[in-house]
């Protein structure tokens, strides 16, 4: 699950998040000056560049995929052993009997 987030989730999703924090601390800025304005005269940042976020989000996330299994898995020849349990023995270090 935790893959799936990280490798899919995330890069689409960072776009977004970015495009959102700059629209948040330019915004003051831009209404000042501008006032307001119709749909049409709004730059093209404003305007919302939803499907190049997408778009680029994708591409992001088949980037880290790519790379995420081309470096995952043993070497070619590596022999595989299956993680096993091995408890510790103890000792009776008791000394006053």
């Amino acid at each position: 699950m935790l893959t799936r987030l990280l490798l899919i989730l995330l890069p689409i999703l960072l776009p977004f998040a970015l495009y959102f924090a700059y629209y948040l601390v330019t915004r003051r800025s831009r209404s000042e000056k501008a006032g307001e304005m119709r749909e049409e005269d709004l730059p093209w940042i404003e305007q919302g560049p939803w499907a190049w976020l997408f778009l680029s989000g994708v591409v992001m996330a088949g980037i880290a995929m790519g790379v995420y299994f081309s470096n995952s898995g043993p070497a070619p020849g590596d022999s595989l052993v299956s993680p096993s349990y091995q408890p510790k023995v103890l000792e009776n270090t008791d000394t006053d009997s």
